[in-house]
């Protein structure tokens, strides 16, 4: 479409709507915010066409209207703008480019609000009509996408951009948590009482919502100088709230969340007694059950149901589905649109886009041996027990190149890494096999992307972990590194196992490259690149300047390392962004690192001037460990730190 002339598409359209008319076309666009909007009032009611001829109409009409009125183009048109900026966006962060993410971020942004917002004499106000017409046409989650941008630019400080911005979304849509952004960039600025007024004004109105007060407390602690004491007492109302609506959905996480803030507030002002009370709940909350006859946790003496548990509501319990299950949904996608003669990747997305906005959902249908026992894979992970390993060992009966029937086997029937080391062996085999030597060569650094490649992915990453386990480690390095070469993206968490194993082989120099290879503010990378640069350099300014910025992000992480505290039995599901379960993920993993280099610990304990207490080391006998099986099960990695948004959602 993009190639024709408009004389070409006039002749077609007029075959098709023969009033068509050029002049009153551009007339008519004045009347309508969207293109589809026209064309289904204005021309398909007389239009003679076929099925096939269906689409051209509109995108015909889109065409012309961005040719001829580029001044009022149709929100179509905006929303493949935005679209294509986010994806920039989106390669951008995978790849670390984190300037070209920030530029594409103000792009977007100044985009969404040259068509959403317009100058009037009473100043900027919202074109909600516009608005709401383009948050429903866009592919991606635009409100995710605004929230994203508001926290891009208070991350750069550009606070004055952010209160014009989120002061006219959050006025015209009547929405709170752009107004929150506003109160949040009017502290950055230093309007500290007009923040506090609109902080306020949104508590107000949000009674049964502890989020806004955790923000509000949040600002008296990176704003200015710090007031701990208006920061603890927003925490303290956010606690009351959460403890009184733990049945709503996010309930438990922002009762969490508070019980977090008030113990990093409790030992900021000095009252570990406090810190610890808030520990005891903390651990309470996340324990799998305390029972409504036991002793309260927190250590008052009252029973649980009398004290902290008298307003906690039973939460259900449901399992996840496998993400695994994602794969065939995306394979369906790929099969609905194999054949289309799409002009552009701009079109291929509008038409995905136009068939999800329809409720058509695809259905992934096996075609090849291979195909038809994956999709026993996928149903086998919708089962449980004897079934699911029936399935497993029929869909190698179809195809023995179903390298995730492999996997399956290897994560169900087996008691030991040895015998699960000969069933990722015969998975990697398996998938290379599916693939070919064409994709296993021509498509390095491109893995994972590709659906296929992904029961191959996950066959050698089993075989690294038992290679690992069996105390083979040169050998699991090299599998680590492979994967990193095939997809330096790392959707499967490789670098962690790749640091870690690094580390206890005292392979500094790797670990350094490895290190820098990889920019990301989480307790394994900040911690252990202090202690690289201290096994470097020795107790240099900078390797004490890196070891505070680690304590910063995660100031419980020094606790478990020095053996101040015991680990737990049962490790953490998941972990989150500088949390108590991120450092007891991190003592696991690289804690017998740390150990194992001489004079670390003492210096550990020096910086931070705490005590050494008793280290609780891991056999290497032991099997996986147990730490790989919860953080790293899944093809994105369950152990990563996620920032906790304004929501209580994860980032």
């Amino acid at each position: 479409m993009a190639g024709m002339a408009n004389e070409e598409i006039l002749r077609k359209l007029k075959e098709l709507v023969p009033a068509f008319d050029l002049e009153s076309f551009v007339t008519k666009t004045q009347k309508y915010l969207s293109c589809e909007d026209l064309t289904e009032a204005e021309y398909y009611p007389v239009a003679k066409f076929s099925d096939e001829d269906e689409d051209f109409i509109w995108m015909a009409c889109e065409e012309l209207w961005k040719r001829l009125v580029p001044d009022r183009p149709p929100v179509e048109f905006v929303a493949e703008q935005v679209d294509n900026l986010m994806e920039e966006m989106v390669k951008a962060g995978q790849n670390e480019r984190w300037k070209e993410l920030y530029r594409r971020s103000r792009e977007a942004l100044d985009l969404i609000c040259r068509h959403t917002m317009e100058e009037t004499l009473s100043g900027c106000r919202l074109r909600r009509d516009f608005y709401e017409k383009l948050s429903k046409t866009t592919f991606y989650d635009f409100e995710g996408l605004l929230d994203n941008l508001m926290r891009n630019m208070i991350g750069h400080e550009e606070y004055e951009r952010v209160i014009d911005v989120a002061g006219v979304l959050g006025e015209g849509l009547g929405d709170d948590i752009f107004l929150d952004f506003k109160a949040e960039a009017l502290f950055g600025i230093g309007k500290k009482e007009e923040g506090e007024r609109l902080s306020q004004e949104i508590i107000n109105r949000n009674p049964d919502n502890p989020w806004y007060l955790l923000r509000a407390g949040g600002y008296y602690t990176i704003y200015d100088e710090k007031d701990l004491s208006r920061a603890k007492d927003c925490y303290l109302k956010a606690l009351a709230v959460a403890q009184r609506h733990m049945g709503k959905p996010d309930g438990k996480e922002a009762l969490r969340t508070a019980y977090m803030k008030l113990i990093y507030i409790s030992y900021e002002t000095g009252d570990p007694d406090g810190a610890e009370r808030y520990e005891r709940l903390l651990k309470a909350l996340e324990a799998k059950k305390v029972g409504r006859n036991d002793p309260c946790p927190c250590g008052s003496g009252k029973k649980y149901k009398k004290c902290c548990g008298r307003d906690v509501a039973p939460e259900p319990i449901s399992p996840s589905p496998d993400r695994r299950l994602m794969e065939r949904d995306l394979l369906a996608l790929k099969q609905t649109i194999e054949g289309k003669n799409f002009g552009s990747v701009e079109e291929m997305n509008k038409y995905i886009r136009e068939m999800n906005q329809g409720g058509k959902v695809p259905h992934w249908v096996p075609e090849t041996p291979l195909e038809q026992a994956q999709s026993l894979i996928y149903e086998a992970l919708e089962t449980e027990g004897k079934k699911r390993l029936e399935l497993a060992e029929q869909a190698l009966k179809i195809s023995p190149d179903c390298a995730d029937a492999y996997v399956l086997l290897a994560e169900e029937k087996v008691d030991s890494p040895d015998e699960a080391l000969k069933l990722y062996q015969s998975g990697v085999e398996a998938g290379e096999r599916a693939l070919g030597r064409k994709v296993l060569e021509e498509e390095v650094g491109h893995f994972w992307g590709m659906v296929e490649t992904r029961p191959y992915m996950r066959a050698r990453l089993g075989l690294a972990q038992c290679l690992w386990a069996l105390g083979r480690w040169d050998e699991a390095v090299s599998h680590f590194r492979e994967l990193l070469r095939l997809n330096p993206n790392d959707n499967q968490g490789i670098r962690y196992l790749l640091a870690m194993t690094l580390l206890e082989m005292g392979k500094i120099d790797d670990l350094e490259e490895l290190l820098g290879q990889y920019d990301e503010p989480t307790a394994a990378w900040l911690f252990t690149k202090a202690l690289v640069t201290y096994v470097k350099q020795g107790d240099t300014a900078e390797a004490r300047k890196l070891l505070r910025e680690a304590l910063e992000h995660n100031p419980y992480a020094a606790s478990y390392l020095l053996g101040e505290k015991k680990l737990p039995r049962v490790l953490p599901e998941r972990i989150g962004f500088g949390d108590k379960d991120e450092a007891v993920a991190y003592a696991v993993e690289f804690g017998p690192g740390w150990h194992q280099t001489e004079g670390a610990i003492d210096w550990l304990a020096s910086v931070t001037g705490r005590r050494r207490g008793t280290w609780q080391g891991r056999e290497k006998s032991a099997g996986i460990p147990e730490v790989f099986l919860k953080a790293f099960e899944s093809e994105d990695r369950k152990g990563r730190p996620k920032k906790q948004t304004g929501d209580g959602q994860a980032e």
